[in-house]
This record gives structure tokens, sequence and C-alpha cells, in this order.
């Protein structure tokens, strides 16, 4: 998922994130979920409820606290947590690396390899 990550007070995000394919752990039920960048992270602040916003918009409204969570991240999102209503970090990607998805690229050049042939 991620090596050498760390994540500062301030929360930018440093690491290198690997393309991850056939992970159910963030969504079982929606396959073109179950590939990406993931961001698994513990929570130290404990509470009711969570709010995340991707990118300033909720994702995820006042939903059951629990302490270790995942998000599927790019290199441009932010991420805020808010607990019980009050914030606790935005995650920020930038200052990280994202390892390209090679599986992607070796599949689509297979399929334009054999249309080219069907030809």
């Amino acid at each position: 998922m991620i090596s050498d990550a760390w994540a500062g007070a301030n929360g930018d995000v440093t690491g290198v994130f690997h393309y991850v394919t056939g992970y159910t752990g963030f969504n079982e039920s929606v396959p073109a979920e179950q590939e990406g960048y993931y961001f698994p992270f513990t929570l130290a602040k404990s509470g009711t409820t969570m709010t995340f916003k991707k990118n300033g918009e909720i994702s995820k409204d006042s939903i059951p606290w629990e302490a270790n969570n995942v998000f599927r991240v790019t290199q441009g999102d932010t991420f805020e947590v808010l607990v019980d209503g009050n914030h606790i970090v935005t995650f920020n990607f930038s200052g990280a690396v994202f390892e390209p998805n090679t599986t992607v690229k070796s599949a689509t050049k297979q399929r334009a390899k054999s249309s080219a042939t069907a030809s």
C-alpha cells in the first residue's frame, strides 16, 4: 500500500504509494473501488462519530467512530477528519510519490495489441 509513510502534525503525508489491485478491505461490493492507492491510518482521538471531507466535500457524515480507517487517495486529494464535529487533521498527499499503475498499462497495451491483430 505505502512504504516509508509519514504524516506530519500538519497533515502532510510523505512516502511511496504502491498501486494495489484486489483490495476488498476498502469496499467489498464495488469492484472499481478495489484498486488504487490506499492510505491506512489510526485515529488517536476517540469519540462517537466521524465525518470525512474529501477535497472539501463531505464523503462520509457522522459515521460511527473507529480507530483504524483507510482512505482511497490520489496525489491531489485532501481529506479532513472530524471527530464529534471537531477538526482533527487534514491529510494532504501532494508530497507523496505515487508509483504508476503498471498493471493497467499492461492490460491496455494488451487490448490495443489484440485489437490491432484482429483487424
